[in-house]
């Protein structure tokens, strides 16, 4: 028997005739009021048992009765005269109009009182009885009554037998019934009343909405309003159920995973265990092929359907998928137990409506089933391209900045021209003051008058340096009108020295090439840079040396030659130049023009670092030297890592306004993982950055407002910025963004924009990756091309060789199975160093039929959680529940204790 009994239907707002009869019938005849002692257990007497028949035929609902169950079992005066004033009871709005029946609900013997009647809603508002039943009575819409009702011992039990109680257990409910009957809670009304009988507590509940034309009630939404009131009465019993249910599903996990190992083992070698489910399978896929319109059951033809069906019915006969089936359908009988004492049947697994969407899932499954699937990602099997965002922003400068100090020579031919160059105690002075390290803005006046004296004597060496401090804001604002007249004069003077210099002659050659290659005080014209620094350099200078092999090395001036440009870097290295030493360690880091030994780059990474450190002491580092020590000591460059160390150089060369310390010094900040994190200092500095025109800032930002890691995310914000970055010739922002585009997860997936961006971005392995992968998309659809970026990239990336080596093995549209070329691939990409690779090469039998036994497991693996789906969804609405039960004693036992009302949530 159900230990909760809830019944709802439809209020008339008028009675029949025969029934409204009973009411007269039954005052006139035994059983109408309370027997005696003496005669309750005397058998029915006649007359009852007439009623009875006759109320059971009006009402054969009756029947669900506790009291019917107590009658059935002992017949007596006593049952039978409860049984008839249940019946009446609970079809009391089928015996009298509206307005009556509110009345008899908030009045009749057992009501239990709130206020001046029993009626009660959701507010503690007295509510005005005559007023309200003449509103349901002349309510134009429909009307419904729902009678909830427990035997006494269970009411007692569950703590149900006052009107508080029921009064909180129907608040709870009302959302519920609102959604079942669907009415906008805005527009609900409802009322009840607590009838607290002696064999059966009880209440009434009238729900409905005040637009007229709102609100129906399906056999369904029936069935779920009791499942709410069984699930919040008894939810400490169905919790213990479920947790038995919970261990009989874990035991039947560990079943279906050796049936499924099992059936594993088949498909590995070639059988496909049943031969019939792999045909049908094949059938699909081939209908699906060919079919236009939706991919949807409903909308498929009939000879498709039938394949799905003949599926679904294969999978059902899985040993497995028949257990499952069988707990869920024992656990749905034990739920409904509780509300009603009738046994469930249940239709075999195809033909329950419940697993309706079985179908379509099968339908995506087999549409899915690819030879090669360019979105399949396994752990690990997107490269790490995180070298993009970690390249620093010009790490070698074109050219050295640190000029020689400690030169002894004078130019010979001084007396003979008006201008002259030499390093004397006033213009060492100058320069120390500037770059000092803790040079302020008293410092840089004190050398511009210094500089300035040195200036009009002729010294072309004070000349430059004032054009140098002019273009930087150490003075207040730049002066780009005085930096360009002093740089115009010291090029006039280097130019009007070159003929007459002998021992400085190669040095006033370079800085000639130095002035022409950044367009200081003229034009920029790399050819003539070139031809001054080639000069220069073969009367080695190592100065020029240096800066000619860098225009060697980006193809400035001169065809790109890196043979050239590693000659002349090593020639200014062994003189001594740290920035040539740092190129070369460059060079053996990355594998360009010779072959990549980290071993060797470190050691010339450590020679220039030494030769940075004594530029360092010798209070002549500049902003860029004080940047690129920060680089080295950061990523271990020459020495340990130290983060610490590292941002204290960013820092120096942040405040000397440098864009790329600004960047570096502001991300720290950010990031705030080894120094405090200051957010608006960080952002004020990569924004300084930005306007210095420092691409990696500007990415950064972007970056960060898309991830919102950092910063308050801002993904259109973030985009925005990135568009300019990769709009304006950032090629790693190009690459950032069309992944961004490829993969559809933060914007949209838009191939064509992915396209665009990639190929303009650098011609890299990450970017030759995932183009690959961009043209094994559908809409893009091009294998010859993704096989061609794969192998390009593959010497590089053991991920793309790997790839390769699976559209062989598994095959692919427009290009055969090739398990020769597959092996070779694999092997290649096993030998880089992928483990994957290598497990498939050593069950590469086993992977051969790899299509197949993805789509079947698949298949089995989605019906069973379409099963188990049902079950975790209704522990989640119970433990919800539970939830809100447990805060309610904590609330209890806290306003015991004196807490105030106030001080607690208002838990419904």
């Amino acid at each position: 028997m159900a230990k909760i009994i809830v019944t709802s239907r439809y209020l008339k707002s008028g009675s029949k005739k025969k029934l409204a009869n009973y009411v007269k019938y039954i005052a006139t005849r035994e059983g109408s009021v309370p027997t005696t002692t003496n005669n309750e257990t005397a058998p029915a007497t006649q007359n009852q048992q007439d009623l009875i028949l006759s109320l059971l035929k009006d009402f054969p609902d009756s029947k669900d009765l506790f009291e019917y169950e107590d009658y059935q079992k002992n017949p007596t005066v006593k049952n039978g005269s409860a049984l008839i004033s249940e019946i009446l009871d609970r079809n009391m709005d089928r015996l009298t109009n509206r307005e009556n029946y509110v009345g008899y609900l908030a009045n009749r013997p057992g009501t239990v009182k709130f206020g001046s009647h029993g009626l009660f809603s959701q507010s503690d508002e007295p509510i005005d009885l005559e007023k309200v039943a003449k509103e349901i009575a002349n309510h134009g819409g429909n009307v419904w009554t729902h009678v909830v009702s427990l035997r006494r011992d269970n009411a007692q039990a569950m703590g149900y037998d006052n009107l508080n109680a029921w009064r909180e257990l129907v608040k709870r409910q009302v959302p519920n019934i609102a959604k079942q009957q669907k009415i906008d809670m805005a527009n609900l009304k409802w009322y009840a009343a607590f009838h607290d009988k002696k064999t059966n507590p009880h209440v009434h509940i009238i729900v409905y909405s005040t637009n007229e034309r709102e609100g129906f009630l399906t056999n369904h939404g029936i069935e779920k309003i009791r499942s709410g009131f069984a699930n919040d009465i008894y939810s400490d019993e169905l919790h213990h159920l479920y947790a038995q249910q919970t261990d009989l599903r874990n035991l039947l996990k560990a079943d279906a995973k050796t049936l499924m190992k099992s059936l594993a083992e088949e498909l590995k070698y070639d059988d496909c265990g049943d031969d019939e489910l792999c045909k049908l399978i094949f059938q699909l896929h081939s209908q699906l092929k060919s079919s236009k319109g939706k991919k949807v059951y409903g909308y498929m033809k009939t000879d498709i359907k039938k394949t799905v069906d003949d599926i679904f019915s294969k999978l059902a006969d899985n040993e497995s998928i028949k257990k499952m089936y069988e707990l869920w359908c024992e656990m749905e009988q034990q739920k409904h137990d509780v509300y009603s004492s009738a046994k469930l049947k249940f239709p075999p697994l195809v033909d329950n409506k419940e697993f309706r969407s079985v179908r379509n899932m099968i339908i995506r499954t087999v549409l899915n089933m690819k030879p090669f699937d360019a979105n399949t990602e396994i752990e690990g099997s997107e490269p790490n391209d995180e070298y993009f965002d970690n390249t620093p922003q010009n790490m070698s400068p074109l050219f050295d900045e640190a000029e020689p100090l400690a030169e002894k020579e004078t130019d010979e031919s001084a007396a003979a021209i008006k201008n002259y160059i030499k390093w004397n105690d006033q213009y060492k002075k100058a320069c120390k003051l500037i770059y000092g390290k803790d040079a302020k803005l008293n410092d840089f006046k004190k050398a511009e008058q210094l500089l300035l004296s040195e200036s009009q004597r002729g010294n072309v060496l004070a000349v430059y340096d004032l054009g140098k401090l002019y273009s930087t804001d150490k003075l207040g604002e730049r002066n780009e009108e005085m930096s360009v007249a002093k740089y115009t004069q010291a090029l006039q003077g280097f130019l009007q020295i070159e003929p007459y210099s002998k021992k400085l002659k190669p040095y006033v050659q370079y800085r000639i090439g130095k002035m022409f290659c950044y367009g200081l005080g003229t034009e920029q014209d790399y050819e003539k840079a070139f031809e001054w620094f080639e000069r220069s350099a073969k009367q080695k200078n190592k100065f020029a040396q240096f800066s000619l092999a860098n225009l060697y090395y980006y193809g400035s001036g001169i065809e790109k030659d890196l043979s050239q440009a590693f000659l002349w870097y090593q020639r200014a290295s062994s003189q001594g130049q740290p920035y040539a030493a740092y190129s070369i360690a460059q060079m053996y880091r990355y594998g360009e023009y010779v072959t990549k030994d980290n071993d060797t780059a470190q050691r010339y990474y450590k020679q220039a670092l030494s030769g940075f450190l004594k530029i360092e002491s010798d209070d002549m580092a500049d902003d860029d030297l004080f940047y690129k020590l920060g680089q080295m000591f950061k990523l271990g460059l020459g020495t340990d890592s130290d983060v610490t160390k590292a941002i204290e150089y960013f820092r120096r060369s942040a405040e000397m306004n440098n864009k790329n310390g600004l960047f570096e010094y502001g991300k720290a900040l950010l990031i705030g993982e080894h120094i405090p994190q200051n957010t608006d200092s960080a952002v004020k500095l990569l924004e300084k950055a930005v306007k210095l025109k420092n691409s990696n800032a500007k990415r950064f930002l972007a970056l960060e407002y898309i991830s919102g890691e950092h910063l308050e995310q801002d993904i259109e914000k973030g985009i925005a910025l990135l568009t300019e970055c990769a709009d304006s010739g950032d090629v790693i922002a190009c690459y950032r963004l069309g992944k961004i585009y490829l993969q559809g997860e933060i914007m949209p997936q838009n191939l064509d924009k992915a396209e665009k961006y990639l190929l303009l971005a650098e011609d890299s392995e990450y970017t030759q990756y995932a183009l690959a992968k961009l043209y094994l998309q559908e809409e893009k659809y091009d294998i010859q091309k993704a096989v061609d970026y794969f192998e390009n990239g593959a010497d590089k990336n053991h991920w793309a060789s790997y790839q390769l080596g699976r559209i062989y093995l598994f095959g692919a549209k427009d290009i055969e199975r090739d398990k020769e070329k597959a092996i070779e691939w694999f092997t290649k990409s096993a030998n880089d160093g992928n483990e994957y690779a290598q497990a498939m090469l050593d069950n590469i039998s086993k992977f051969e039929n790899d299509l197949l036994v993805n789509t079947i497991f698949s298949l089995f693996v989605s019906l069973s959680r379409c099963i188990q789906d049902s079950y975790d969804n209704d522990r989640k609405d119970l433990q919800s529940i539970v939830d809100r039960k447990l805060m309610r004693v904590i609330r209890k036992k806290k306003m015991e204790l004196g807490e105030k009302e106030e001080n607690h949530m208002d838990i419904q």
